[in-house]
């Protein structure tokens, strides 16, 4: 890439004096150059222009699986860092992998030095415990250093003492320790929310009180280690009411939510949809609702993708075996920004930009990119109007379908990235 320019385009961005102005926007080798209203398209330049088109810092997704090492067929860090692109995202964030548990700074380096030539930069978490068996703390220093942004072993830590040393060791770390807020044990083999669905399904239900309770004892061990945490994915409206006056009262708390739990709730697994079978589960449309509320007003920091493609052995089963997640890192802008739309007090593109971009950077402490001339190009290109265009770029198999219902269609498309050096932009 020697240089783009993005022609008309809105700017989403609180930290530029250009927020919300319609400008065209010079990026040269990587560096944005220069910004306004009508500048001279250069020769050698890539022209970038879309009618009703935004640009806004890039898009962080701070949770995606693509199971490599181990199960590459699933999807892999080649497929799943394009696959993120066309998601418009600049940055991945991999969680945990449980085939591989990297918890020693070589699996860390190993994740580093694969992603270099994709056109996203992928950045590892590290497991809290070693081989993420939640009975010894790992060496969170070294891991650390060797380049892990965060610290999970994608499953609820079950032991007290384990969340009180990891709180405390990583206390004069930047990287964050994450809990899982869900007490599998309350109610055993759960394949979703425990309510009257689940009653009429006569499936096994796990109640948002396995969720509420972990939190309130994660916020007080928060409280008594005065450490870093951030819980992933929360799910039920108690919840966000938890966090939010923890945040009041000024404790080093962050969350996040997925996309999806934006949009779907418990009612719509009654035909046994495996595809929408995820932990923590859907819940009711109470529930749903103070997630967006959350998302709107700031307590929720973050909408992750969550991205677990399966293959079709693992998802094509009835739906007791099929496998927990969804593969929907290409459609989480989409899903998100229909499910905020018109539905939420306040500004719902603007709260959706913040949670993917500069909200999932604060969780991590990573540095904030703005979109002004001499900072360096890390941005998404999207129109925020136009319907969402399936690229089929995952390898999962078990991705939510786009509905032919017009009220419920998904709008939002991400058309483009630049990252660096890299451009990306979609057919």
């Amino acid at each position: 890439m020697e240089s783009i320019i993005i022609k008309k385009v809105r700017i989403v961005d609180p930290n530029s004096t250009h927020n919300g102005q319609r400008c065209d926007v010079l990026i040269v080798e990587g560096n944005i150059v220069e910004i306004a209203s009508d500048l001279k398209t250069p020769d050698d330049a890539d022209v970038w222009e879309a009618e009703g088109a935004a640009i806004s810092p890039g898009w962080v997704d701070l949770q995606a699986h693509f199971y490599d090492p181990g199960a590459e067929h699933k999807e892999g860090l080649k497929n799943g860092a394009l696959a993120a692109s066309h998601g418009g995202f600049t940055r991945v964030i991999l969680n945990a992998n449980s085939l591989a548990h990297p918890d020693n700074k070589s699996a860390v380096s190993f994740l580093q030095a694969q992603t270099e030539d994709f056109t996203c930069r992928l950045h590892p978490m590290a497991c809290v415990s070693q081989q993420g068996a939640g009975m010894a703390l790992s060496e969170m220093h070294d891991l650390a250093r060797a380049g892990a942004v965060a610290f999970s072993d994608d499953q609820p830590i079950d032991r007290t003492e384990m969340l009180r040393r990891a709180l405390e060791y990583g206390s004069t770390l930047v990287q964050p320790v994450l809990s899982l807020p869900l007490d599998l044990g309350l109610n055993a083999g759960a394949m979703m929310h425990e309510g009257d669905t689940s009653t009429h399904m006569g499936v096994t239900g796990n109640p948002s009180a396995s969720e509420v309770m972990r939190i309130q004892r994660d916020l007080q061990i928060a409280k008594y280690t005065g450490g870093r945490l951030h819980f992933p994915v929360v799910s039920a409206a108690e919840s966000v009411d938890l966090i939010r006056s923890a945040k009041s009262e000024g404790m080093n708390i962050t969350c996040g939510t997925t996309a999806n739990h934006l949009r779907f709730i418990d009612e719509d697994l009654s035909d046994f949809d495996g595809t929408l079978k995820v932990m923590p589960p859907f819940r009711g449309a109470a529930d749903r609702e103070a997630l967006r509320q959350g998302v709107i007003d700031g307590t929720i920091d973050a909408v992750v993708s969550d991205h677990r493609p399966e293959d079709l052995e693992h998802h094509d089963v009835e739906f007791s075996l099929s496998s927990f997640g969804i593969a929907g890192i290409e459609s989480a802008f989409a899903i998100a920004h229909r499910a905020l739309k018109g539905t939420s007090k306040g500004d719902s593109l603007s709260a959706l930009v913040r949670a993917l971009s500069t909200g999932p950077r604060h969780v991590l402490g990573l540095e904030q990119p703005s979109i002004m001339p001499g900072q360096k190009a890390e941005l998404t290109w999207f129109h925020p109007e136009q319907p969402w265009k399936d690229s089929s770029i995952t390898k999962g198999t078990n991705k939510v379908q786009s509905t032919e219902n017009q009220n419920d269609k998904l709008i939002g498309n991400p058309l483009g990235t630049v990252c660096g050096m890299k451009g990306f932009r979609r057919d």
